[in-house]
């Protein structure tokens, strides 16, 4: 993978529309107020009810379709196997340090006083990755990574699962997707890495989703090719946006696993959704195939005097914050969870182990943005609750203290 620098990391300007398709998606993220404070509302938001629906809770279509399902033979499941994995989902493995930097967006719709397209300039957050002994690895997660590759076929498209863990707040997912005529399900690149993700792309006929809550899709570009794309999701699990979704069709992932749907249509999403034609009622293929879960996580639970909590475990958090953690955004309002989201409020999150050593998950920097860290797979929030899925294994086995905007939360 490219080395990038602070110097040459966004050297040329980019247009409002691409900088608006690689933040586009079903979540807000959590640096979506600054881009806002810089300017009109450049960036999309949804509610939740509208990510509910965008994140593939999709009703059950029985379709005709030729399609081939395999179950591998399962992986010895013992850190010298697992290691590879452990490195792509959690470590370095095609994976780059990202210093702070800045990004300049181009409304070349507005034109400023003296004629010229309007321009804004603002800060990224530095994001770090790191390793971990894979015996370590193995031990904390316990055996609860599946490592027994699904592969379906839909159409030209083969798709491989090859490793899953859950605990019950979030899921990781590695997986393969191959097109002998080149793959073309996603929009992808190392921008879309550094913000929200790969995201679908809606000019072609196919359409693929686990099933799950919102999340993040990185493609690893040191090892992708026109015709192979190698993907890790980190996905939320699903139980704030059951409220949202139809029973009747609403297929979420349960203590068993998770589905992986695939769907090819007559004619490109494009082409349906300007015709204003149910995708659904267009489908030419349908598979699903079924994801098992190696059972789930342990999560650890500590909770502050004034009730907050948070429950760790080695591949993601959630907290549950009051006014009092949340205290005031970067405008000065007071947190309520009657109008308004925690993670609009969240300035730091850190964990610090016995050791001493941390691992500094995010921090907002100052009012500009300067100095942010970013170091997490996917972030998301809803109300007072707030899920962060970690770049990097954490030792939940050692944890001294997690510090929440400033408060900390000390683990035994």
């Amino acid at each position: 993978m490219e080395q990038f620098n602070n110097d040459d990391l966004f050297e040329k300007d980019i247009s409002i529309e691409e900088f608006d398709h690689i933040t586009d998606g079903v979540e807000d993220h959590v640096f979506s107020d600054r881009y806002l404070a810089g300017k009109e509302k450049m960036m999309k938001t949804y509610t939740q009810k509208k990510k509910a629906k965008m994140t593939g809770i999709f009703p059950k279509i029985a379709v005709a379709a030729a399609t081939v399902l395999v179950i591998g033979t399962p992986f010895a499941v013992n850190a010298a196997t697992n290691g590879a994995f452990f490195a792509s989902l959690w470590g370095t493995e095609g994976k780059t340090n990202i210093p702070n930097h800045t990004v300049t967006i181009v409304e070349s719709e507005k034109l400023d006083k003296n004629g010229n397209p309007v321009k804004h300039t603002f800060e990224m957050p530095k994001v770090e990755f790191a390793d971990m002994d894979p015996d370590k690895a193995e031990a904390l997660l316990k055996g609860k990574l599946n490592t027994k590759p699904v592969t379906a076929e839909c159409g030209d498209y083969k798709f491989t699962v090859l490793a899953v863990a859950r605990d019950g707040n979030g899921i990781a997912v590695e997986y393969t997707i191959e097109n002998e005529k080149g793959v073309n399900l996603l929009n992808y690149s190392q921008h879309d890495n550094e913000a929200k993700g790969a995201w679908n792309n809606e000019d072609q006929n196919f359409m693929y989703d686990f099933g799950a809550g919102p999340g993040k899709t990185y493609v690893d570009l040191s090892k992708s090719t026109s015709t192979k794309l190698f993907c890790r999701d980190y996905l939320t699990d699903v139980s704030f946006l059951s409220k949202y979704a139809d029973p009747d069709h609403a297929d979420f992932p349960t203590d068993k696993g998770m589905k992986l749907h695939i769907y090819e249509f007559n004619d490109s999403m494009t082409n349906l959704n300007k015709a204003k034609k149910d995708l659904f009622k267009n489908i030419k293929n349908d598979v699903t195939v079924d994801i098992p879960f190696a059972g789930t996580i342990d999560m650890k639970t500590c909770t502050s005097a004034d009730g907050d909590s948070i429950k760790i475990s080695p591949i993601s958090m959630n907290i549950k914050g009051s006014a009092k953690l949340y205290g005031e955004n970067l405008y000065g309002d007071a947190f309520d969870p009657e109008f308004a989201e925690g993670v609009d409020f969240l300035k730091s999150v850190k964990i610090t182990y016995k050791d001493g050593s941390e691992y500094n998950v995010f921090n907002s920097g100052d009012k500009n943005g300067k100095g942010a860290v970013a170091s997490y797979a996917y972030l998301i929030g809803e109300k007072e609750s707030i899920s962060i899925m970690f770049n990097r294994l954490a030792d939940t086995e050692n944890i001294s203290k997690i510090t929440v905007n400033g408060i900390e939360f000390n683990f035994k």
